[in-house]
């Protein structure tokens, strides 16, 4: 299982995050895509300026998101949905997305007592904001994180101004937004100034249910996000990520109990085509797993029970695909319990391809065997390419990816 630790220790806005994902200096996800999604989102009106730079005596990446032109609109949250409906993004990546600022304007309507759709994104709506929003959710779909962890983030202290004034810190969408979380401030009396943003606060309560960091964790990556104050009082204006797993690699662990939650739909209206589509995009969605149950409907009609298994920060998610691939009124939610595997993803080349192969972690209590090939699971579409590039069979180029990792291990 893929793992990112976000560590607030000096604070947190959607633009420290995107630089410390970068600083991952992943190949999955750099600036190239970042650029790309940019293009897309905003054809010709964003500019990116990355430079390393020190906080406090400490490195870390300082990203900067340029808004070409002056003045950008201000934008409702249905702007928003409309800019992303245009981009060819996953389904996963929009429906996240779509959350995190719909929380954003959740928070705003509470604070000034409006209706949700009257809320004027500022600050929010802004270019660099929506970057921030869907880009931070494409880098975790590219980087194949599966669970977030944080630890409480500094807000900072004293007072901000921004479009509606002066503001005291924390600001009353972030405190709207980190109602009933933990959150750290600095030493009495300091005037620290904002070190979270609501685009930074939404980010971290969509991705986590409580702030707190795992017991056991194995770094693979360290990235290191600047925020853009470099004042002498307090701690470094700095955000830390890392990269990797619950477990050591090729290790075995104890069964994992997690809460996961069983999403149920039923359709009698779709043909068997739009039924396969619907499957197709709610697992892109982030389901951990998607199926179908052929059913009667009401008057006898032949149908289908669309299901799913999801985590709970992913639920919105999967709602937003279903309303949106399929003529559903509505869907049903099940809390149950999940025992889990750890997992592992290797790379080996065969035939001069490389393809990923999964290694299943059985817990110690549920062996009944020797790790070997049951425990081994290599991608199709990368046993496709490379059995396509050499001219073997399917059979084959599992064979010999197996073998090589086997011998790798």
């Amino acid at each position: 299982m893929t793992v990112l630790l976000i560590e607030p220790f000096g604070g947190i806005a959607g633009d420290m995050l995107l630089a410390a994902l970068l600083d991952l200096e992943d190949e999955r996800f750099g600036l190239g895509e970042l650029e790309q999604l940019a293009q897309a989102l905003l054809p010709g009106q964003v500019r990116f300026e990355v430079e390393p730079t020190r906080r406090r005596g400490l490195r870390g990446l300082h990203l900067r998101v340029q808004a070409e032109g002056a003045n950008p609109p201000s934008r409702h949250l249905s702007d928003l949905v409309a800019l992303l409906d245009g981009v060819q993004v996953s389904e996963r990546v929009r429906g996240e997305s779509v959350a995190v600022l719909t929380r954003l304007a959740q928070a705003e309507a509470r604070v000034h007592g409006i209706d949700l759709q009257q809320v004027h994104f500022h600050e929010v709506g802004a270019v660099d904001t929506l970057i921030d929003v869907v880009g931070a959710n494409l880098a975790l779909e590219r980087l194949g994180v599966e669970r977030v962890f944080s630890s409480a983030p500094l807000v900072g202290a004293g007072s901000v101004v921004c479009a509606h004034g002066e503001l005291p810190v924390p600001a009353p969408a972030v405190a709207e937004i980190l109602s009933g979380r933990e959150i750290r401030r600095p030493s009495v009396g300091a005037s620290d100034g904002e070190r979270t943003t609501p685009t930074g606060a939404a980010l971290l309560t969509h991705w986590t249910e409580t702030f707190e960091l795992p017991e056991r964790f194995w770094n693979q990556r360290t990235g290191v996000g600047a925020g853009t104050r470099d004042s002498e009082q307090g701690i470094a204006n700095l955000l830390r990520v890392e990269l990797g797993s619950l477990s050591a690699p090729g290790s075995s662990t104890e069964p994992e109990r997690r809460e996961a939650w069983c999403m149920e739909v039923n359709l009698d209206d779709l043909s068997p085509e739009e039924v396969g589509h619907a499957l197709g995009q709610i697992r892109e969605a982030g389901a951990l797993e998607v199926w179908s149950v052929a059913a009667h409907m009401k008057k006898d009609r032949p149908g289908a029970v669309l299901c799913a298994l999801a985590r709970s920060e992913q639920r919105s998610a999967l709602e937003a695909a279903v309303f949106r691939w399929t003529s559903s009124l509505g869907v049903r939610w099940t809390r149950l319990e999940r025992t889990e595997c750890g997992r592992e993803q290797r790379r080996v080349e065969v035939a001069g391809s490389s393809v990923r192969v999964t290694l299943r972690q059985r817990p110690q209590a549920l062996e009944g065997a020797p790790f070997g090939e049951s425990d081994l699971f290599p991608e199709h579409d990368d046993l496709v390419q490379a059995a396509e590039s050499a001219g073997l069979t399917l059979r084959e180029v599992r064979a010999r990816a197996i073998e090589a990792l086997m011998q790798s291990l």
